[in-house]
């Protein structure tokens, strides 16, 4: 752990990682400030709590500092670094001080392509009721915790692990759950390398030695290839619906809001009452069962923790009805997610109405034709222009070519912003639909605008 007292600066403090380890710190007794872009909740919330924020970037901000905090999206010419540089200060990343409360605790952590935050909240949900004072830090807001992260004296930690930083390979995990792993934060024939792998062969070696340092390992038995690229770890267990699986789903019953289905482990069984919809969260709570009861909690009681479980933030959170028209909002943005995410909504029988949000030019580049196929399962899709989260336009990517493919498939599908959807949706609202906003970026806008407004009963101008 960084030595008691000092003094630590965060570059870009209002991310939800950057957040969570700097609260922790704080807590921890250390000195904890920072600086971000912009203004925003969580930067008014960490003033609040003693930490100092400052808006911009300037190398006069670490007067007094004994250490940089940065994360691997931060570019090597930022001014704080620049001035460290000058300076002589200890740089270190993000994923160094995850690293380091990875040696200090027993840590279960939780990383793959899509089901992170959810199975990682799921495990601390089960933590919080059955274990010791654990640590916890998150990806996404979990409503017991207010926030993304907590601090413990236990001997647990658990964390979510973002595999789009390639040093997550370097963490010691007592025990490391991989929901998946597919194509994603592959940057191929881009440049990009901020937060992004160069092929899925590194990203594969990647997540091999970050399973591979773990004492248990805990993997989906139902993901091709997952097989192969664990068979040789000493304590890997499988979770799923498969014959072989370790910890089997049986008699699963799929619910428009809920789920219902039988883990049956090495030591036993349990029933599980999961108030969260689909296939995939069904998966992402047998892992956490598994984790769960290779540290310690039998499966009956994560399953007795589990029935409190309301979801994590962005992960199918209800915003509200408006004119009998229920509004939810996802993070889901790769393909994949999109899929599973409208396969819920369409088990509820509502007509649904997606409103999709393309997240960064490189993904959105390499994967664009699998995102309108999978985008196809909703009644009507409302594409926004593509969330860059700092990235470089790629030239010939574009929002209008996903609209196209899905209307040349037989799709309704239309190009719109934040406020001409939320206009069209609120002029077209029928009793019994389903309106979801789909994305990593600020598509959670429309939602909170549509349930705000209340619905607007007008003509519906911004008609496709």
């Amino acid at each position: 752990m960084t030595a008691p007292k000092s003094h630590l600066h965060f570059m870009g403090i209002g991310g939800v990682s950057m957040s969570g380890l700097a609260r922790h710190h704080h807590a921890a007794g250390h000195r904890v400030s920072g600086c971000d872009g912009a203004d925003s909740e969580t930067v008014r919330a960490l003033r609040a709590e003693g930490i100092d924020v400052r808006l911009g970037h300037d190398g006069a901000h670490l007067a007094g500092v004994d250490a940089l905090v940065t994360s691997a999206a931060i570019a090597t010419d930022a001014p704080e670094r620049l001035e460290a540089e000058r300076l002589g200060l200890p740089i270190r990343r993000r994923i160094d001080l995850l690293a380091d409360l990875f040696r200090a605790y027993r840590a279960i952590g939780v990383t793959g392509t899509h089901g992170k935050s959810t199975t990682s909240g799921m495990v601390a949900t089960i933590l919080l009721e059955h274990g010791d004072d654990p640590a916890v830090q998150l990806g996404a807001t979990l409503p017991a915790l207010h926030g993304v992260m907590r601090y413990g004296r236990g001997a647990h930690l658990v964390a979510e692990v973002d595999e789009s930083d390639p040093g997550f390979a370097q963490l010691e995990a007592d025990v490391a759950v991989v929901t998946n792993l597919e194509d994603d934060h592959i940057a191929g024939e881009h440049d990009e390398r901020r937060t992004y792998h160069a092929s899925l062969r590194d990203l594969e070696t990647a997540t091999r030695r970050y399973a591979a340092q773990a004492r248990t390992l805990v993997a989906c038995a139902d993901w091709t290839g997952l097989d192969d690229l664990f068979a040789d770890h000493p304590d890997r267990v499988r979770y799923g619906e498969a014959a072989h699986a370790d910890y089997r789903i049986e008699e699963l019953r799929l619910h428009p809001d809920r789920s219902r289905f039988t883990v049956r482990g090495p030591d036993g069984s349990a029933e599980v009452r999961l108030e969260v919809p689909g296939r995939h969260n069904a998966l992402n709570a047998t892992a956490a069962l598994a984790a769960a009861d290779r540290a310690g909690v039998p499966l009956a009681d994560g399953a007795e923790a589990l029935a409190t479980f309301a979801g994590v933030g962005r992960r199918w959170q209800r915003w509200g009805e408006v004119g009998g028209a229920l509004v939810i909002d996802d993070y889901a943005h790769h393909p994949t997610e999109v899929a599973a995410t409208l396969e819920a909504a369409r088990a509820t029988g509502r007509r649904v109405r997606a409103v999709l949000q393309p997240h960064r030019w490189i993904r959105t580049a390499r994967h664009w034709p699998a995102l309108a196929d999978a985008a196809a399962a909703a009644d009507e899709v409302l594409v926004l222009d593509v969330f860059g989260a700092g990235e470089a336009r790629v030239p010939g990517v574009s929002s209008e070519r996903i609209v196209q493919r899905l209307r040349d498939g037989g799709h309704a599908a239309s190009h719109h912003d934040h406020e001409s959807a939320g206009r069209y949706l609120a002029a077209s609202l029928l009793d019994g639909d389903l309106v979801i906003t789909l994305g990593a970026g600020d598509v959670w806008r429309v939602a909170q605008t549509l349930v705000a407004s209340g619905g607007d009963r007008s003509p519906a101008s911004d008609a496709p």
